[in-house]
């Protein structure tokens, strides 16, 4: 009987240990796709091309469709690493705040929902406020969170 009892308290830890591990590792990558999601804010406000692509996948079913957008640019190489310049060149100051969000992981992918504020300055000097809503989906590459998904959707006044 205490040999039964043993193995059954064994058993309860070891699973007890198991979810406790789990949920550190969900709660250090949601802490790691904040860190990403953040990354993406600092490209967009800095408007680099550069730092932008350091955080995107560069994977053909990439998609970024931006609050001004009628189409999708889909594919890094193809469109997604193309749009970036040619939005910065547009907007000569963009400052771009992640406001509201909520992070979901499964360990593989992640998804970031929430809204943004954006204040922008068009070439003509005009000045753009939006309040946006966003969703971004990370995938998990190795150890980084790159970004496969940006969609962002102008909240109507």
């Amino acid at each position: 009987m205490n040999r039964n009892m043993l193995a059954i308290a064994a058993t309860c830890f070891a699973g007890l240990a198991l979810a406790l591990s789990a949920g550190a590792q969900q709660a250090s990558d949601i802490e790691a796709v904040k860190a990403a999601n953040q990354s993406f804010y600092k490209a967009l406000s800095a408007r680099d091309a550069k730092a932008m692509e350091a955080v995107w996948a560069n994977k053909p079913y990439v998609i970024n469709i931006g609050p001004p957008d009628k189409n999708i640019a889909v594919g890094f190489a193809d469109a997604v690493s193309q749009y970036w310049p040619k939005a910065f060149d547009a907007m000569p100051k963009i400052a771009v705040t992640s406001a509201i969000t909520q992070v979901q992981t499964d360990g593989k992918i992640a998804w970031v929902v929430g809204t943004e504020i954006a204040n922008l300055q068009t070439k003509s000097g005009e000045s753009l406020k939006l309040d946006i809503i966003v969703t971004n989906i990370f995938e998990k590459e190795g150890d980084r969170w790159l970004m496969v998904s940006h969609h962002a959707l102008p909240i109507p006044k």
